[in-house]
């Protein structure tokens, strides 16, 4: 709370009862602040009161106070702390000291002090005690008692401005953005000149997607404090979302310029630049960001997904390793953190971070998604049919989960729920090439309905002919249909889009063999058993050896 003001008004009613002593009444006007005095004069003056020997405990009080006002303003506040309890004592009904001794408290982080200093305001009758518990009660995250106090504070003093744009954040913290923006309304009514309740209000319609009305009320702050970072951003913000990305990144410019110092400044820019594909230059301002707040687990895990949108997962990874030192239970870096080491072939500690995600936030459907991948990989197979099980349940229509708990149920060779899947993607997604190069798949697997499975990737083909899996899926179902010929152009087609799949280059060695080009046929299979030494264990698993 800014208890400046507080003096101001205190100080009127005393300077009506300064004493007639002319060197004492030049003091009292110093220590008011009478004639825009400067806070080093303000202090000088004050000190000349309490020193003076000739005033009340009810006067001193006073002075102690307005000393401590000042202190506090110029960021001194163990100085202002010891002014604030000299002025509580010596006039223990002096609310406006018992709220100024809480706004310490409370700057210090000492939430259970302040709240004492603010219940004892408000046992005096101060409306400002309810003002100061309020912020309180949301720093503790208690946001049904901040509104109840706010409340309260309105009902004493119902022009209050200060009240209503408190209120107003706290409703935007709920999401009750109508009463949010109406107290802002209401804020804004009673003192036009705050930037602060004009941003605020803006911040809440721009998340509404009321982008008009928010540049406006940016414009409004913007021109009461030009050049204020927080209304530079946000409106910013607006600017990208109305399709001005020019206007945009001249906001975003202006608010590092109007205060490089300010890491919040670096790391909007740096989400904007990311946003549109410029990661060289999101990288550049996210390091700014670091540079200024070495412990900023938002800035780290956001320059960590940039370095590996750029496949630098090894630097991406330390990043994130930062990130979650710094907040370990960052859900965001985490997941990120498990995606960069399944890449990097790490799969046990790629398991462990979603596993970890998980537990914090169990409806993270990206993090399940990743976990049941893993384990596919990993060979979990039991695992990933209960992930890909859990998704499904509370998403029947994706495709990727019905897909992949396919996926696993064939790699069991437990064909009939496989089938039954994929036949469920189908019936879901009749355009997914996809849907029906799995069903290829399945059958094909199953040695069953080798005919039905041709129509399917005839299909999946025809959808997409860039896929590769397609020509794959179908070149292999000619091999079990004993067509070798037609099986070898599939195996071309999908070497000519991926020339270094494993699969293709041992199935066109099949083929090869079949047809008589032993030499060719052994060529392709080396190569494939260079990239997966595995790869004539699969194909046995498929039924099909040379």
């Amino acid at each position: 709370m800014r208890v400046l003001l507080l003096n101001l008004a205190l100080g009127a009613a005393l300077f009506a009862a300064a004493p007639a002593d002319a060197q004492l009444l030049v003091a009292w006007h110093g220590c008011l602040g009478d004639g825009s005095a400067s806070a080093q004069k303000q202090v000088a003056s004050c000190t000349d009161v309490i020193e003076s020997g000739r005033e009340t405990e009810q006067h001193l009080a006073v002075a102690f106070f307005n000393r401590g006002v000042v202190y506090q303003d110029q960021g001194a506040v163990d100085r202002a702390l010891v002014d604030y309890e000299r002025a509580a004592s010596l006039d223990p009904n002096l609310s406006q000291a018992l709220v100024a001794r809480g706004g310490a408290h409370f700057a210090k982080a000492d939430y259970g002090r302040a709240e004492v200093d603010y219940g004892q305001a408000i046992g005096l009758g101060a409306p400002d005690g309810y003002l100061g518990r309020a912020a309180v009660r949301v720093a503790r995250g208690d946001a049904t008692g901040a509104v109840a106090d706010y409340g309260r504070a309105l009902e004493l003093a119902p022009d209050t401005a200060a009240a209503f744009e408190g209120r107003a954040r706290v409703f935007a913290r709920l999401g009750d953005a109508d009463r949010a923006v109406a107290d802002f309304g209401h804020a804004i009514a009673l003192d036009p000149g705050s930037a602060a309740a004009f941003t605020g209000r803006a911040e809440v319609l721009a998340r509404q997607g009321e982008l008009d009305r928010a540049a406006a009320d940016y414009d409004r702050a913007l021109g009461l404090t030009p050049g204020d970072p927080r209304a530079l951003t946000g409106r910013a913000w607006v600017w990208n979302r109305k399709g001005q990305p020019a206007r945009a990144a001249a906001d975003y410019d202006r608010a590092v310029r109007a205060d490089p110092a300010d890491p919040r400044a670096w790391f909007n820019r740096a989400y904007a630049q990311a946003a549109k594909g410029d990661l060289d230059a999101a990288l550049a301002d996210y390091g700014e960001a670091i540079a200024r707040d070495p412990a900023d687990a938002a800035a780290l895990n956001n320059r960590g997904d940039a370095l590996a949108a750029r496949g630098d997962d090894r630097a991406a990874l330390a990043d994130f390793d930062r990130a979650i030192a710094a907040r370990p239970d960052y859900v965001l870096a985490l997941r990120n953190r498990g995606l960069a080491r399944a890449r990097m072939g790490d799969l046990p500690a790629a398991t462990a971070d979603f596993d970890r995600v998980l537990e914090l936030q169990p409806q993270d459907r990206d993090a399940r998604h990743a976990r049941a991948r893993t384990a596919l990989i990993r060979g979990d197979f039991d695992r990933a049919v209960a992930d890909y099980g859990e998704l499904l349940a509370r998403d029947p229509a994706s495709l990727a989960a019905r897909i992949g708990r396919t996926v696993a149920y064939e790699a069991q060779r437990d064909y009939v729920p496989a089938l039954a899947d994929a036949e469920e993607a189908v019936r879901r997604a009749p355009q997914s090439a996809e849907a029906y190069n799995t069903r290829c798949w399945v059958r094909a697997m199953a040695g069953v309905e080798l005919d039905k499975a041709l129509a399917d990737c005839d299909r999946a083909v025809a959808l997409k002919a860039q896929v590769p899996e397609a020509y794959d899926s179908r070149a292999l179902v000619r091999l079990r249909r004993g067509e070798s010929a037609t099986a070898l152009a599939d195996y071309e087609a999908a070497l000519a889009l991926r020339p270094e799949a494993p699969s293709a280059l041992y199935g066109r060695g099949l083929a090869r063999l079949r047809l008589g080009q032993v030499a060719e046929a052994r060529a392709d299979m080396a190569a494939a058993a260079a990239l997966d030494p595995k790869i004539a264990a699969s194909y046995a698993r498929f039924g099909v050896t040379p």
